[in-house]
């Protein structure tokens, strides 16, 4: 009796293995990776929050998934998984003067969604800022071929010129395979 037990285990624990490593298989997980640049606009006012867009991301999502031997109604889910700002101009400027930044997404069939941000910006910054992404699912955005990026703003000081910045952004897409 005891050997039919731990026989019908094992078999249960053989072909359920399989299972677990045929949807592994089916599934696969790749990144796309978009990057936008933005401006802030310099004499802008200190502690009030201030909007800014950018014009349409192109998210090339379609040719990643077909190199990734999927299609837009096979992906499981999409989070951002990294973003990046980086100061490109003036040279010498660092992200001090800003104290808090959101970032949020949109398309043309989805309302805003907020994707990244940072509420105390450190003084002793650089000029390249990690964003907290906050793990919203963004599968409705990637799919599309376009999305829009709104960035609220905070500035601790006023700066007299513009501020050219870009965004790296980094998502990771789960889909299943054809």
């Amino acid at each position: 009796m005891k050997l039919n037990f731990f026989a019908l285990i094992a078999a249960l624990l053989f072909f359920s293995g399989c299972n677990i490593q045929e949807t592994i298989e089916d599934i696969t997980t790749f990144n796309i990776n978009n990057s936008v640049e933005f401006t802030v606009p310099g004499a802008s006012g200190i502690n009030l929050p201030f909007d800014i867009g950018t014009p349409d991301v192109n998210t090339s999502s379609q040719q990643t998934f077909e190199n990734n031997n999927t299609r837009a109604d096979l992906v499981e889910n999409v989070n951002l998984s990294a973003l990046t700002l980086t100061i490109n101009n003036p040279n010498d400027r660092t992200f001090s003067f800003m104290k808090s930044l959101s970032i949020s997404i949109s398309n043309d069939t989805e309302g805003p969604t907020l994707i990244a941000e940072i509420t105390d910006i450190p003084e002793n910054i650089g000029s390249v800022l990690e964003l907290e992404t906050t793990g919203a699912n963004l599968d409705e955005y990637i799919k599309k071929s376009t999305y829009d990026l709104q960035f609220e703003v905070v500035t601790r000081e006023s700066v007299s010129s513009d501020t050219d910045i870009t965004a790296d952004m980094v998502f990771e897409v789960r889909a299943k395979v054809l």
